[in-house]
């Protein structure tokens, strides 16, 4: 139920909230960064995600691949539902059209280059609809979207949306060229140009229009300086989360600085980087402080309109919602992921029945669509995987208190076979719902999505048309997380990214037999490019890795220790081969790049992955959480360090017998894992095994400016693929 808070509660809120509910403060986190304002949240978030992801997809349509983009959705707060929660139902969407494009455009033409062309651009449509009411279709696909954008506006409110047109084509007028280009040397100067003048304008537009407010022409210069305050807040704790994901970008990008207001306080004070997030933090209380008193001053002036008191409580909103969003947001933290609902929809499309309709407006409506969302939705939980969904079934299937659902969820999509082998309603094929279950369960559990970030930036050179790409992306999920399923089983691995394997809860058989329906289901995803060729590449590599895997298990199970070059031969196969499988596709279905072959740097890639896999399972903290402490020397495996290691010490008993005891035990137990683990930092096997990472990873990089210069097309995607998987 909303919770209305009067005026005579407190000078600070006097509106009447009809289309949001006051949060309750346990279930977000806000870091002491925003006392005294309330969190709220719109009752229809559905409206904002649906157009959210449709401007996704008119984006690849119309524009080009997204790569790893993500944009403003997260597994429990869309960013729109709690800026803006008191927007009007019928805008709501169309805000988050809007401010989804602005988020592709920050991160989809950062190229320093392009960005004056597409800021001028942006600025040139807008402009265009403040004056006319219409922006006309270009031959851009950007522009089609915005003209999509200017439709849906001026159909709401003629007036208000070319209101808001004017101002965004101030905030493109003012960003254009300068944001990545320009390095800040003082404080001073950096707010005034991306917090305020800037931020001002775009979000000014956003308020505004949502809330349907329209301030008088004569107070409009008095707004902007009273939100100055808040537009200060908004662009700081901008900078302080999204810190990380811009310092990765500038470096992938070869830049020496970073366009953030950590990076301009640590150079103009010489701070360190902890340093200048506190003094960030800090900076966010203050703002917080004099913003509520800035609105309750004005609250109690008599000479301000309504409409200009709305807009600056709306904007108060705007300070919590973006905190709390900021926080928990996909977008800056990668380890996050989506809700099971927004995965789907971003994996099989939007619902073709996917309500928009727009609401009758009153308070009963609100409700009911609101309780319908949070059961939908689900409560989310914090844990070191990210968020997941109550209702998905990474925890139908991880909780044995939630097993009773399994049975429900059988009941419910399982049709009993006839004696005839139709079903009870006809001739139907018997359903797959079984076969297909332990794979949709280890798909569902979080991941970087590597493969498809590879594929996506490897697109760069090969020009392969999104329809294809699609499909190979399909190909490569199915074989991957099949072999996922495979290989814990054969390696006796209990823990998958946190989780438990597939075959500890669905067991053995119904594993391997999943996995295989997968691999089956890759081969018919890969006959359905059409040509021949194709189908060489993927039985080729898929005996690759097949073989691979044979040499890994047979060392392991047999206690042989392979040198160093078979080690990496078997790397070439088990782990290269997927990598060269869709490196390889795409050349077959390649529109600019024929005769670019990636199999080497493919191979190379696959051999830094996995090497960087083996030191990071027995060194990182994030890889206990996931796999459990030391994994592989629980299976066994003879991985990089442990070669090194043994042939270091070939006469050591204490090792011999300690690695043969795994074979009794069936694992290590805790503290023969700690003995080895300081022999290989003894022994030099540690140090050994990160510079041959530092040397592939050397390899790698050299062989992508390689592939630069032959195809005159840089590669920063690729490049930013790299320096996330730094060690």
């Amino acid at each position: 139920m909303p919770s209305k808070v009067k005026a005579k509660d407190n000078l600070e809120y006097q509106m009447e909230y009809k289309y949001s509910y006051i949060v309750d403060p346990s279930e977000y986190e806000t870091h002491g960064l925003c006392d005294g304002i309330p969190l709220r949240c719109h009752y229809q978030p559905e409206l904002e995600e649906i157009e959210t992801l449709r401007c996704q997809e008119n984006w690849r349509e119309w524009v080009g691949p997204l790569g790893f983009y993500k944009g403003g959705l997260g597994p429990r707060w869309n960013f729109m539902a709690i800026t803006v929660p008191e927007c009007l139902p019928e805008r709501l969407g169309v805000i988050g059209y809007a401010n989804e494009l602005a988020f592709l455009h920050d991160d989809c033409t950062d190229v320093a280059e392009l960005e004056d062309a597409h800021n001028n651009d942006l600025r040139e449509a807008f402009e265009q609809g403040a004056t006319t009411g219409e922006i006309k279709k270009a031959s851009t696909g950007k522009r089609a979207i915005q003209a999509h954008i200017a439709r849906e506006m001026i159909s709401i409110h003629k007036e208000q949306a070319m209101e808001t047109m004017r101002a965004w084509a101030k905030f493109a007028e003012l960003g254009s060229g300068r944001e990545h280009t320009t390095r800040f040397t003082t404080e001073a100067e950096y707010i005034r140009y991306r917090m305020i003048d800037i931020g001002t304008m775009f979000w000014y537009g956003m308020v505004t229009f949502g809330m349907g407010i329209s301030i008088p022409k004569d107070e409009l210069d008095l707004a902007h300086e009273l939100a100055e305050v808040a537009y200060l807040n908004l662009g700081l704790t901008n900078d302080l989360y999204s810190y990380q994901k811009e310092y990765d970008t500038a470096m992938a990008m070869g830049q020496d600085h970073v366009t953030n207001v950590i990076w301009v306080l640590m150079e103009e004070r010489s701070i360190s980087e902890d340093a200048a997030k506190e003094v960030c933090r800090e900076k966010i209380k203050k703002t917080i402080v004099d913003f509520r008193q800035i609105v309750r001053e004005t609250n109690a002036r008599t000479d301000v309109s309504v409409d200009t008191k709305r807009y600056m409580e709306g904007l108060l909103y705007s300070l919590s919602g973006n905190l709390v969003w900021s926080i928990e947001c996909p977008r800056y933290h990668l380890h996050l992921r989506y809700n099971e609902r927004q995965l789907d929809y971003m994996k099989n499309g939007i619902p073709k029945d996917a309500d928009t309709a727009q609401s009758n407006g009153t308070d009963e409506t609100h409700k009911t669509n609101g309780v319908k969302r949070q059961k939908l939705q689900g409560k989310a939980t914090n844990g070191s995987n990210g968020y997941k969904d109550e209702g998905s079934l990474v925890n139908v299937f991880a909780n044995q208190k939630n097993l009773e659902k399994i049975t429900k969820l059988y009941d419910e999509k399982l049709e009993a076979p006839t004696v005839d082998g139709g079903t009870k309603n006809g001739n139907e094929k018997i359903s797959e719902t079984v076969v297909k279950t332990p794979y949709e369960y280890v798909s569902s559990l979080p991941s970087k999505g590597l493969r498809e970030k590879a594929i996506d930036a490897l697109n760069v050179w090969y020009g392969v048309s999104t329809a294809k790409l699609d499909q190979i992306k399909k190909i490569t999920s199915l074989l991957h997380n099949a072999s996922l399923m495979l290989d814990d089983l054969e390696d006796g691995s209990n823990l998958r990214r946190g989780f438990p394997s597939t075959h500890t809860i669905f067991g053995v058989g119904q594993t391997i037999n999943s996995a295989n329906y997968a691999i089956l289901a890759a081969l018919e995803e890969t006959h359905k490019l059409g040509d021949i060729q194709s189908l060489v590449v993927f039985t080729e590599e898929l005996k690759n890795i097949y073989v691979g895997q044979s040499l890994d298990l047979y060392w392991t199970n047999n206690l042989i220790c392979p040198s160093i070059d078979e080690y990496f031969q078997m790397i070439e196969g088990k782990t290269g081969g997927l990598f060269r499988m869709f490196g390889r596709l795409m050349q077959v279905h390649s529109t600019k790049g024929k005769d670019v072959d990636l199999s080497p740097l493919l191979g190379h890639l696959g051999r830094y992955f996995q090497t960087r896999d083996d030191y990071q399972n027995l060194v990182s903290e994030e890889y206990t959480s996931q796999k459990g402490f030391c994994e592989d020397l629980d299976e066994g495996k003879y991985s990089l360090p442990l070669i090194h290691l043994i042939a270091s010490m070939p006469s050591n008993y204490l090792l011999r017998n300690i690695l043969t005891q795994r074979r009794v035990n069936e694992q290590q137990r805790v503290e023969h894992k700690l003995t080895i683990l300081n022999m290989m930092k003894e022994s030099g096997s540690l140090d050994f095994t990160k510079e041959v990472i530092k040397s592939l990873r050397d390899i790698v990089q050299a062989e992508i400016q390689e592939l630069e210069e032959k195809t005159g097309t840089k590669n920063f995607e690729l490049k930013m693929i790299m320096e996330k998987l730094k060690v």
